[in-house]
Parts: C-alpha cells; sequence; structure tokens
C-alpha cells in the first residue's frame, strides 16, 4: 500500500463525529479524487443502523451500536455514485472504538473481508478511539496482499 496522508482537518472531522456519536459508535467514509490515489478531500459521516437492525434481527446482529456498527448499505449506494458523477471515490472507511482506544479488532477483520479478500477492494480503514467523549488516538488498517491479511499503521491526530 502506497503510504496515504489523512489531512488533521478530516482526521478532526472523523473525531467530532465518533464524539457526537459517544456513547455508540459513529461511522462514515473519507473520499477524494479518483484519479490522485493519496488525496483525500471530504468526510461523510453515515448514519450506523446497527441498532435498528439489532432490533430487528438480534440473532443475526448481536451487538448494537454501543459496540459495533454498520452504515446503511443504500446510503453508502447513494454517496458512492455521487462521488463517482465528480471524479471522486471512497477511500477510507472510518468508526469510532468507544472507550476501549483505537485498533482493528476481529469483528472488524471479519467485516471487512468476504472469503478472504476484502470486501472493498483499495479501500482503508481508519479507526479513531474515543474515551470519555474525547479522542483517544487513531490507527488505519489496509489489506496487505503479500501476507493476505491487514495491517495497522499509528495515525498522528
Amino acid at each position: 500500500m502506497k503510504s496515504i496522508s489523512i489531512p488533521p482537518e478530516l482526521l478532526e472531522q472523523c473525531f467530532a463525529h465518533g464524539r457526537e456519536a459517544y456513547p455508540e459508535e459513529g461511522c462514515g467514509v473519507l473520499s477524494g479524487p479518483e484519479n490522485e490515489p493519496e488525496a483525500l478531500e471530504s468526510c461523510h459521516p453515515l448514519p450506523n443502523i446497527l441498532n435498528r437492525m439489532h432490533e430487528e434481527d438480534p440473532g443475526r446482529y448481536p451487538r448494537t451500536a454501543a459496540n459495533g456498527y454498520l452504515i446503511d448499505p443504500a446510503g453508502l449506494l447513494r454517496l458512492e455514485k455521487d462521488l463517482a458523477a465528480r471524479g471522486h471515490k471512497i477511500k477510507i472507511i472510518f468508526h469510532s472504538h468507544v472507550d476501549v482506544g483505537a485498533y482493528f479488532s476481529e469483528e472488524d477483520v471479519n467485516r471487512a473481508l468476504w472469503a478472504g479478500q476484502p470486501v472493498m477492494p483499495g479501500v482503508s480503514y481508519l479507526v479513531c478511539g474515543v474515551k470519555d467523549g474525547q479522542p483517544d488516538g487513531a490507527i488505519l488498517a489496509y489489506f496487505g496482499e503479500e501476507v493476505g491479511t491487514f495491517l495497522t499503521l499509528p495515525v498522528q491526530s
């Protein structure tokens, strides 16, 4: 993976969304021009629909937004189409972790893979820790083709 730098103002927007969602997980995406692989320009906070899905089917969705996230697939698809029409694309999916620090959990890995391959090839994952409503570190996870799993890097906030 080529190094991708998260502009401080976008990282702050991700943390701000995490603080707003606290004590539940917040989520969204970062996007940028399709023809500039390392450029990030916009933060798009999106609703975490996990509480609704848990209420409808707790067997399939045992977690709630207190310890998980699920971006509305229809909303994500609409955003992808809107971005594509402007020559942009989703580059990072972000979510916050509540009072447990920033790490790419086993649940995060499982949701990011399908049959051992990334669900969204080329997309990285930003996890922003939020403790007591305040920023608590951040990591970026990306799929390491050479090792066949996700690798993480610390993000400076």
